[in-house]
């Protein structure tokens, strides 16, 4: 920029899934704060666009399919149009590779913050920053932020030079449930419990004195990892046993479950039904009712604790700073969830592990539910 005019027009960059979306979720506040009159636009992958319905940090939506294979030379003139159409006024970018340094170099954006991927095409980013991969993503990506703060700082606005620097604080996202999707899911679930009385009442069964604490299990995993061979799921079986355990007059205290899926968790959700026969009636099957995203958030801020593997709803639930038993399996807990004690992460770490093992999720289901009724006792 040749004045020290603030920039208006933002592009954020950040290709992934939903869980990747939401860990750039402190990036994209930090800039609204030093940049509060900004309209920020954020490049993304059309399976990511949902992550608008979570939070209140994006103003438009831009999506280019780069999954897409084969990626043609028209493909990328497409991406380079997107970017050049908007006319920004400075660009911020998590890509690492040198691919996206000269992208952004094309673009004619001004100023081009990104990742320092090495000599010579560091040069075309006017703020590279160090990439550091070895701490917890929300970092990582919250990094970038010291590219924009040093670009603002070089503007000498007195104004900018009061806003707190953040670095070296957790990143823990921050998400937001819709009131609309808030209002809805209490509905649905209000009647759900009604359905679930009912049933109760009729096998001649009783909910045990105290206040009843709502667990929610979400054991589906994104559909793109397992198509890289990263699998990341939890036997059936052993989501069974859990099930059954939490059922278990042993918890000393009354639980209700929530059996929840997206569209892609459709054959282990029924087969899980099937598999608990008569204890089906005891739990809530609340696949099919979430409608979006959205919904999901609200499901998940209206549960007291929602166990899950590695996955979008993962996330989520810590951006609502909800209580979270996560599964892992061949990723890095360190690398994805906030070392919090309301967020419990649970790794098989007796021996190293490759992404691609094929081996996902080898915990005990005793394990987790002791994990479980811990954490649902915590403060």
């Amino acid at each position: 920029m040749q004045s020290n005019k603030l920039p208006e027009k933002i592009l954020a960059i950040n290709f992934g899934g939903i869980g990747d979306e939401i860990l750039f979720l402190p990036t994209l506040k930090e800039v609204k704060q030093l940049l509060p009159k900004s309209h920020v636009a954020l490049l993304l992958e059309p399976r990511s666009r949902s992550v608008a319905e979570v939070t209140d940090l994006v103003d438009e939506v831009v999506c280019f399919d780069i999954k897409k294979r084969p990626l043609l030379p028209g493909d990328y003139l497409k991406l380079l149009q997107l970017t050049r159409a908007g006319k920004y006024d400075l660009v911020i970018s998590s890509g690492s590779s040198p691919m996206v340094a000269m992208l952004l170099f094309g673009s004619g954006i001004p100023v081009r913050i990104g990742y320092d991927a090495g000599s010579p095409v560091k040069a075309l980013l006017t703020h590279p920053v160090k990439l550091d991969k070895e701490q917890y993503a929300g970092n990582m990506y919250h990094d970038l932020c010291q590219g924009l703060r040093h670009y603002l700082d070089s503007l000498k606005i007195g104004a900018l030079l009061r806003q707190p620097d953040n670095k070296g604080l957790l990143q823990i996202p921050q998400a937001t449930v819709k009131p609309d999707s808030r209002k809805r899911m209490t509905e649905v679930l209000a009647e759900e419990e009604y359905k679930l009385q009912e049933r109760l009442s009729a096998r001649g069964s009783t909910t045990s004195g105290g206040a009843v604490k709502k667990v929610l299990l979400h054991p589906g995993t994104s559909r793109l990892a397992v198509q890289k061979g990263i699998i990341k799921h939890w036997p059936g079986e052993s989501w069974l046993e859990l099930i059954r355990k939490l059922l278990s007059s042993e918890t000393g205290q009354p639980i209700q479950i929530i059996l929840a899926g997206g569209p892609d968790d459709e054959e282990v959700m029924k087969d899980l039904m099937q598999a608990l026969g008569d204890e089906a009636q005891r739990i809530i099957n609340f696949y099919g009712k979430t409608k979006s995203l959205a919904d999901l958030a609200a499901l998940i801020e209206l549960s007291d604790l929602m166990v899950c593997v590695d996955s979008a709803p993962m996330h989520i639930a810590v951006g609502l700073n909800k209580k979270v038993v996560a599964l892992f399996g061949p990723t890095d807990p360190a690398k994805l969830i906030p070392n919090q004690k309301h967020f419990c992460a649970l790794a098989d770490n007796a021996e190293p592990r490759a992404l691609l093992d094929g081996l996902g999720v080898r915990l005990l289901p005793d394990t987790v539910y002791r994990s479980s009724l811990d954490l649902l006792r915590a403060d």
